[in-house]
């Protein structure tokens, strides 16, 4: 597309600046349009100017080394973590989402956090067009988390929870994580199955313990 000068003021409309010379300078700074020649330019196609904004999102993907504050891995990724990369889905060529659980006190710092190194987020439920690497917070009260493969991740019986809640698109990870770690989740079942236990049952075990201590003072004046 050859831009002459008498032409430059067709920018104006779409684009506002004081000199319509440097809209063009601006777009190609920007890759949409790509100079030839003088006067010549080559406008960016849609499909090439999606692939540039993803491959540039993508180069955020390390930056939560430097996070402002206490995080794990969830959802998705935290599937991906479990399962060794056996199974990782919710991406697609266009679009990586990476999922992390945040404390609700802390949204602000995090917000921050992106805004300052131009990444691309957003919370969970918000009403956004998402396309290349975008961080997805998941505010919770507090971050429950285990370390695996050096990174922080939710607890592995959130993460078979959520994958059977999911079962028709997780149960290969269902499968994968029973097999791997069952030993390990039979344990966590039985423990919170016995936290259910007394939760159910807590005034009275309270009650219990107080009869003890009065009995304690008792013996004790004794």
């Amino acid at each position: 597309m050859a831009i002459k000068p008498s032409q430059l003021t067709n920018f104006v409309p779409s684009f506002p600046a004081p000199d319509p010379a440097k809209v063009v300078h601006d777009l190609a700074k920007l890759n949409l349009i790509t100079r030839l020649q003088t006067g010549i330019y080559k406008v960016a196609s849609p499909l090439d100017f999606s692939r540039m904004m993803v491959k540039q999102s993508m180069s955020k993907e390390k930056l939560l080394a430097s996070a402002p504050a206490s995080f794990a891995y969830s959802h998705d990724d935290a599937v991906r973590i479990w399962t060794d990369s056996y199974y990782w889905t919710g991406f697609t060529a266009g679009y990586k989402p990476v999922h992390i659980e945040i404390r609700r006190t802390d949204a602000r710092r995090w917000e921050q956090f992106f805004r300052g190194n131009h990444a691309a987020y957003a919370f969970e439920g918000d009403r956004k067009t998402l396309f290349g690497l975008v961080f997805l917070l998941h505010p919770v009260r507090e971050v429950r988390s285990e370390t695996k493969d050096g990174v922080p991740v939710i607890p592995l019986v959130k993460v078979m929870e959520y994958c059977i809640e999911m079962r028709g698109v997780y149960e290969p990870a269902v499968t994968y994580l029973r097999k791997k770690f069952g030993a390990k989740l039979s344990r966590a079942q039985s423990l919170s199955e016995l936290r259910g236990v007394f939760k159910n049952r807590e005034k009275a075990v309270r009650e219990g313990i107080r009869e003890l201590e009065r009995e304690h003072r008792k013996e004790a004046r004794s």
